[in-house]
């Protein structure tokens, strides 16, 4: 059977990449952890997450995980799935997240080695991926607290020694899900959803959208007593009602979800989520939306909506050697997410729950979206050798190497007025060895003067032509508006057991886009 036989964590940012964590679950690798370090530096980057080593002893395959300033690698010494490897690494950066808090630091790592190392022996039995949901290991293994820490401070004794305070580790109580723990209680039950949306997009010089996509997440956050068991329905712009013999229409493209959804469910009623979920954050469900597809443009009666356009004009000024980026901020043009933000099902984030989605904590309602960390990078061509008479309307820019990074500060209120903003600079080329030579002999040939200087100018102009940006990536984010026009119809508890009579848990839902580089041709 196919089982992982080792994990190595090493902190990528000391002054040597140190191990800070070695756990084998089966006998000792005959590779040693620094030679894997090795082998794996020596591979020149971008690193792939597997790496075959034929000259070790024996031949081994590496499983790589980069995460904040930690390295994680498996070693694999005989035949086993790949995809089991990598899901395990994820799986273990996610648990120890949520076990240490994020970011995931080497100190964290460090001062926890034995909640670290329960936590191993858990996920893994003999390398064979055992209890790898947060919820199932904090029924086992007793999470870091402030209690813990004090009482090995006084006793000297680990913190996994100390009796259960508010949690119900380590008694014969577990559940029978694996993804929720055994007897929850919340004081105030509440629940969150956060739909969040990265937006890759390639414009044609002439405006057109040559490929746009949104990559969407469906954040949950719940805080349920007992076992509830939920229903989130989505609606998407181009879905209707499923009429009698009908085939059932697609909400959102290629959707991958948490085990706790009932698959079947979604089959039969499609963007209908039934499941009892884990008790705090999870990735509920993840999907894709291809903006430029036919059903979504017929909804949006446009081709791509987006609440930041970029104009890039090149070549321009008395010379020619100067280029212009022109930026048009503006909501107006943005679909509202439909029903939200009139909704009494859902109240705001730092509201008491009524029927209203706007959060003065937050900054943007599905009614009013706001428009933050807007910025503008132009990459620059190697020809370029500085930047002069460089000037933008709005906002503040930095040229650090091959780009300029032109950052646009937008209003936080709720109704973001329509805004312009321009960037322009001319460029300075580094001088090319024609040009050394031409300028050193330049005393001597008066006779082909007109004929040199031509062929100068000539090639002076290609080289400013080569020197022109030919793109700008834009990003943003946007609060209270997804690019897609998915949205979330209602949350409701359909059943369960152990919340209590009469509790009405708060709802809470919200809307966030960002820009994963949008590229704006020229």
């Amino acid at each position: 059977m196919s089982a992982i036989e080792a994990l190595y964590i090493f902190d990528r940012y000391a002054p040597t990449a140190t191990i800070i964590l070695q756990h084998e679950w089966r006998s000792r690798s005959p590779t040693s952890a620094v030679s894997l370090l090795a082998h794996y530096n020596a591979h020149p980057a971008p690193r792939p997450s597997l790496i075959y080593m034929p000259t070790t002893s024996p031949p081994t395959l590496l499983f790589s995980l980069e995460h904040s300033n930690l390295l994680f690698l498996s070693p694999a010494t005989s035949e086993i799935e790949p995809l089991l490897v990598l899901e395990f690494l994820h799986r273990v950066v996610d648990v120890l997240e949520d076990y240490l808090g994020s970011p995931l630091l080497a100190a964290k790592i460090e001062v926890n080695y034995h909640i670290v190392a329960q936590l191993m022996n858990e996920m893994a039995d003999d390398g064979v991926p055992f209890t790898t949901e947060p919820n199932a290991l904090r029924d086992v293994v007793l999470p870091p607290s402030l209690m813990g820490k004090i009482f090995g401070s006084v006793t000297g004794l680990p913190s996994s020694t100390l009796p259960s305070l508010g949690h119900s580790p380590h008694t014969n109580a577990l559940s029978t899900i694996p993804w929720r723990r055994a007897n929850v209680k919340h004081t105030n039950n509440e629940l969150y959803v956060d739909l969040i949306e990265l937006v890759s997009a390639t414009i044609a010089p002439s405006g057109r959208p040559l490929s746009a996509r949104a990559n969407g997440t469906v954040a949950f956050t719940s805080k349920l007593s007992g076992v509830p068991d939920l229903l989130l329905t989505l609606q998407a712009p181009h879905s209707h009602k499923q009429k009698l013999g009908e085939k059932p229409n697609g909400i959102i493209e290629y959707p991958v979800f948490h085990p706790c959804v009932r698959l079947s469910r979604w089959r039969d009623h499609p963007g209908e989520l039934s499941f009892v979920p884990p008790d705090g954050k999870f990735v509920l469900a993840s999907y894709e939306v291809d903006l430029l597809s036919k059903q979504h443009q017929q909804h949006q009666q446009q081709q791509l909506q987006l609440p930041v356009q970029v104009e890039l004009k090149t070549a321009i000024g008395h010379e020619g050697d100067e280029f212009e980026v022109r930026v048009f901020v503006s909501t107006a043009a943005l679909s509202p997410v439909a029903g939200s933000g009139s909704s009494p099902a859902f109240g705001s984030r730092g509201g008491n729950g009524g029927g209203s989605s706007r959060s003065p904590a937050f900054g943007g309602t599905s009614n009013a979206p706001v428009i933050e960390e807007v910025s503008i990078t132009i990459p620059l061509p190697n020809v370029v050798k500085t930047l002069v008479a460089t000037r933008c309307s709005r906002g503040e820019f930095h040229h650090e190497g091959r780009e300029v990074v032109w950052k646009i500060p937008t209003t936080g209120s709720g109704a973001t007025p329509s805004s312009t903003a321009t960037f322009r600079t001319a460029v300075q080329i580094r001088s090319s060895a024609e040009d050394d030579d031409d300028d050193d002999d330049s005393a001597g040939e008066e006779g082909a003067g007109k004929k040199e200087g031509g062929k100068k100018a000539a090639a002076r102009k290609r080289r400013i032509e080569m020197a022109m940006p030919r793109c700008a990536i834009v990003n943003f984010s946007v609060k209270g508006w997804l690019a897609s026009g998915v949205r979330v119809e209602s949350v409701k508890i359909v059943g369960g057991r152990g919340m209590g009579e009469g509790v009405k848990p708060y709802k809470g839902v919200k809307y966030i886009t960002r820009a994963g580089g949008i590229e704006v041709r020229c």
